[in-house]
C-alpha cells in the first residue's frame, strides 16, 4: 500500500510565522501561540520574544499523517535559526542536497543555518516531537559576534557571511542539553523568568559558535569518519546517557563494543563529542544530579546515593568541580515551573 502523500507547510518570514503556518494547519493562533487538534494531528507551538532580534519557539506535536515544514529562502534582514530536537525520535532534516537525522542521540543534535538557505523538517505520523527553535536576526548575531575576542571574529564572521550561506550540525552534549532543558521549563503561559531564557539562549549560541571553531580546526587535522563508526559511537554515547546510575564501563570495554582499538576509540570519542570518554560520563552524571535536585525535589543524600556515591563528600566535591557551587545550594532553589 503506497505511503500517503505528505502535507507540506511552507513559511518564510519569521515575524509572521504563526500567521503563515496557522491556516495551513487549520490551527487557532495569535501572536505568541498556535494550537491545533484535528485530522492533521495535535500540537502546541509557543513563542517568546526575548529581546530585539531574538526569540525562542517551542514545538510539541504529534501528526496523523506525514508533514513537511519547508522554510523558503529569505534575504535581508533574514533570520539565522538554531534548532534542537529533544524528542526520542529523530527528525529528518534537509538543507539543499544534504539530509541528516536531527536528534540528541546522534552527532547531529543542534542545527544552525543561514537565512539564505532552504530547510525542511519531515515529521513522521504517530511520533511525539519536541523541538526548540532559537531565531536570531542578521543584526543580532553580528552584534553578538562583535563582542567576542578579536582573534575569533574573522572565523565566526565567515560562518555568517551572507555571501557564503552555510549550515552546521553539532553534537548535543550534556552542557547544551542542560541549557535547553532549563529554557524549556520556562516556555509556558505562566512563565516568570525571561531573563533565564535570554541568558541560556546566549550561552547556547556562544557554545555552538565555539564548537564550530573547534570542529573546523579539527577537520584540517583529521580524516573523515566512516559512517559505521559514527553509528557505533552514538550507541556508546546513548548508553552513557541512559545508564548514568551505573559505574562507567572501562574504556577498553566500550572500545571493544565499538569494534575499535582503545586508542582509536579514545581519539574518535573526543573528536565527535568534544570531551574525553570519562569526562563525558562525569558530565552526564553531574548534569543529571543537578536536574534531579532542581526538578524532582530530591535532597542531596538521595541524589548522591542514587548515583552510587556511598561517600557524600565525594559527591559534593564532584558537583562543585562541575558547577562551582555545592549541591546543597542548588537543592535549596525552588524551580519556577515543574513540567511534571
Amino acid at each position: 500500500m503506497p505511503a500517503s502523500k505528505p502535507l507540506t507547510i511552507t513559511y518564510k518570514n519569521d515575524d509572521q510565522w504563526f500567521a503563515q503556518v496557522g491556516p495551513q494547519l487549520d490551527a487557532i493562533f495569535d501572536e505568541n501561540s498556535l494550537t491545533f487538534d484535528n485530522e492533521i494531528g495535535k500540537g502546541d507551538f509557543y513563542r517568546v520574544n526575548i529581546d530585539q532580534g531574538l526569540r525562542v519557539r517551542r514545538v510539541t506535536a504529534r501528526f496523523h499523517k506525514p508533514v513537511v515544514f519547508k522554510r523558503k529562502i529569505t534575504h535581508d534582514p533574514g533570520y539565522y535559526v538554531l534548532v534542537s530536537n529533544l524528542s526520542e525520535q529523530y527528525l529528518e532534516t534537509r538543507t539543499g542536497e544534504q539530509q541528516f537525522n536531527l536528534g540528541y542521540g546522534t552527532e547531529n543534535g543542534l542545527y544552525f543555518s543561514s537565512p539564505q538557505l532552504t530547510a525542511s523538517y519531515t515529521f513522521k505520523p504517530g511520533v511525539q516531537y519536541h523541538l526548540i527553535f532559537i531565531i536570531l536576526t542578521y543584526e543580532r548575531i553580528h552584534n553578538f559576534i562583535s563582542r567576542q575576542p578579536e582573534a575569533q571574529q574573522p572565523l565566526l564572521l565567515s560562518f555568517v557571511d551572507p555571501n557564503r550561506p552555510v549550515y552546521h550540525v553539532e553534537c548535543l552534549d550534556t552542557y547544551s542539553l542542560n541549557l535547553l532543558k532549563e529554557m524549556d521549563k520556562q516556555m509556558h503561559d505562566g512563565r516568570g523568568n525571561n531573563l533565564l531564557i535570554h541568558s541560556r539562549c546566549l550561552e547556547l549560541c556562544y557554545h555552538v559558535l565555539q564548537k564550530v571553531e573547534e570542529r573546523r580546526s579539527r577537520k584540517s587535522q583529521a580524516a573523515a569518519v566512516h559512517p559505521s563508526d559514527i553509528l557505533k559511537m552514538n550507541e556508546i554515547r546513548r548508553a552513557l546517557l541512559e545508564d548514568y546510575q551505573l559505574p562507567c564501563p572501562p574504556l577498553h570495554v566500550s572500545a571493544q563494543r565499538a569494534l575499535m582499538s582503545p586508542t582509536k576509540f579514545k581519539n574518535l570519542f573526543k573528536q565527535l563529542f568534544g570531551h574525553t570518554y570519562y569526562q563525558f560520563y562525569k558530565n552526564v552524571r553531574m548534569h543529571k544530579a543537578r536536574e534531579l535536585l532542581l526538578t524532582e525535589r530530591m535532597n542531596v543524600s538521595e541524589v548522591g546515593y542514587l548515583l552510587g556515591y556511598n561517600n557524600l563528600s565525594k559527591f559534593n566535591k564532584a558537583f562543585k568541580d562541575a558547577f562551582a557551587v555545592t549541591p546543597g545550594s542548588v537543592a535549596s532553589l525552588t524551580p519556577a515551573f515543574n513540567p511534571h
